[in-house]
């Protein structure tokens, strides 16, 4: 897991925290408390504290790369595959492997709740038009993780209505 700097709304929530917890130290200790060591103190745990407030900032996000073009082939075209049924234990890497030996992957996304950030249990895979079809025929109904896979040609998304 690599570190990234909290927001600002996170970083102003900790710092209040980080304020409320060193006048509570500050009471019950009186005067015998360094005010640097308060202020310290208050710093690390109010930064703990107010992580939690934006804690989907600190979960793990896939890098989103510009799709790649398979070798030799400046033509080709892309078809988005959808992969139902995917165990919540499943790593992104498994299902990018799964789908490499039918041909080169150009992006697996594995869809993830907004709020909790947990698996949602499918997600997609994009390959070349050639290699998708071998795999959609390979692959559907194939065991992955203790689970019979759902792999078929993703649709269109529906525009949103307002």
């Amino acid at each position: 897991m690599t570190f990234r700097a909290p927001s600002l709304p996170t970083y102003f929530i900790g710092l209040a925290i980080a304020c409320i917890i060193g006048a509570l130290v500050w009471l019950v200790l009186g005067n015998t408390a360094s005010t640097l060591l308060l202020l310290i103190a208050g710093l690390i745990i109010g930064h703990f504290f107010g992580s939690f407030f934006h804690a989907g900032e600190h979960a793990e996000r896939p890098s989103i790369k510009a799709p790649a073009r398979p070798a030799g082939d400046s033509d080709c075209e892309i078809k988005s595959i959808y992969v139902g049924n995917v165990a919540f234990s499943a790593p992104r890497e498994d299902l990018q492997a799964l789908f490499e030996a039918h041909g080169q992957v150009v992006s697996v996304r594995l869809m993830t709740d907004r709020i909790t950030r947990r698996p949602r249990g499918y997600g997609f895979v994009e390959m070349e038009s050639q290699a998708a079809d071998a795999a959609i025929a390979a692959l559907n109904g194939m065991e992955f993780f203790g689970r019979s896979l759902r792999v078929n040609e993703a649709k269109q998304r529906a525009p949103h209505r307002d």
